[in-house]
């Protein structure tokens, strides 16, 4: 896969490891809601602020939802595109004239911000379309407390290049194993690999299946087993586009990497390889929230309930995104090899979807970071 190839789709699929990282086909503009029936334009004049990530999660809402949704209610949808900059611009805002009217963020920002106040509680009854979400990605205290839809945004994966390896993977204990030290890519961000190094410390202790527990009854030691175990690492990758050139010229042999950096990686060179070991999963946790003071709730809930349908989970999906509804999981996956390799499509992988240890990372962040930067990524 030459450098030139793989930049040429990777530059739609910049900031993987967030969002709904789905690009390409939009659906037709119709008036039809995900059930059929016509909109009914009862929001036509009014606009929406909608801060969304870059790249990827920018060409899906341009594409697919923006079309639609405004065909749909005859509201204009203004798109925000940004990285980690929703928050200040909220916390900048004049009262009741909020940047935005809709956010999408992650754990690591909607935690503290929701906690902050910048963020009111949804009128779940208005958004229906939650119910075809399996249960175990709204059992969290975002949805309980009613301040945001959760959904599934990349997943880890174990990935490798099948030339430099001489065994199958299967699980996080192949980390441990001596024919790869030296030779991991592992990303630079704690939020992932410190829960990479939790999944290698229980399988090798024979007790896979129990990282996040081990994450939240055992941090101080999964921190040191880190330390310890940071020579295996040959190269901390700063985006799934440098993790993937790694493993594609052999500088990298294996390692963990966002699912959805590994779907089109997977097509365009067949000695990329990845898994999902079926132990320890975890995936990102995205959300919609709708900032305190926003005149445009009822609108914002509306687009909510719509991002939440069939239509544009399958837009998503097909484009590289998971999705928590059983019956578009089955779709994609009968016409997808590799969008199957990487996220759940069964009734009981879907059930078993469960994101990063987030409420053990926020219980010591600060020391976490610290301990992180200056004796992981750097040998201190």
């Amino acid at each position: 896969m030459s450098r030139r190839r793989f930049l040429s789709w990777s530059a739609a699929g910049v900031g993987v490891g967030l969002g709904l990282n789905a690009c390409g086909s939009s659906p037709s503009a119709t008036s039809s809601d995900s059930s059929g029936t016509t909109g009914s334009q009862e929001f036509a004049g009014q606009q929406l602020r909608v801060f969304i990530y870059s790249g990827s999660t920018e060409k899906f809402f341009r594409d697919s939802f923006v079309p639609a949704f405004q065909a749909k209610t005859g509201a204009t949808v203004i798109p925000d595109p940004g990285w980690w900059d929703s928050i200040p611009k909220l916390k900048a805002s004049p009262p009741g004239q909020p940047a935005f009217d809709l956010v999408l963020t992650d754990a690591t920002q909607g935690y503290p911000a929701i906690r902050e106040g910048l963020f009111q509680t949804i009128d779940m009854d208005r958004i229906p379309n939650k119910e075809k979400f399996t249960p175990s990605v709204l059992d969290n205290w975002v949805y309980r407390e009613g301040y945001g839809i959760t959904f599934p945004g990349s997943g880890m994966v174990l990935a490798y290049n099948d030339d430099l390896i001489d065994f199958t993977p299967t699980d996080w204990g192949d980390l441990m194993r001596d024919e790869v030290t030296g030779k991991l890519g592992m990303y630079n961000s704690f939020y992932m690999s410190l829960y990479t190094f939790a999944c290698m410390k229980v399988a090798w202790e024979g007790r896979p299946g129990t990282a996040a527990r081990e994450m939240t009854d055992n941090l101080s030691e999964v921190l040191e087993f880190a330390k310890v175990q940071r020579d295996r690492v040959q190269y901390w990758w700063p985006t799934s586009t440098d993790m993937v050139l790694n493993l594609d010229r052999s500088n990298s042999a294996i390692g963990n990497m966002h699912s959805n950096g590994m779907i089109t990686a997977m097509r365009e060179s067949p000695k990329l390889k990845s898994i999902v070991p079926k132990e320890d999963i975890a995936f990102v946790q995205t959300m919609w929230v709708i900032p305190a003071d926003t005149p445009q709730k009822a609108l914002a809930e509306e687009a909510i309930d719509f991002l939440l349908s069939e239509e544009m989970q399958r837009a998503a999906a097909e484009n590289g995104a998971p999705t928590p509804i059983l019956s578009v999981a089955q779709e994609v996956a009968a016409r997808d090899e590799a969008w199957t390799q990487v996220y759940p499509a069964t009734a009981e992988e879907i059930q078993k979807i469960q994101y990063y240890p987030y409420d053990a990372y926020f219980q010591d962040w600060d020391s976490i970071v610290a301990t992180w930067d200056r004796q992981v990524l750097r040998k201190g």
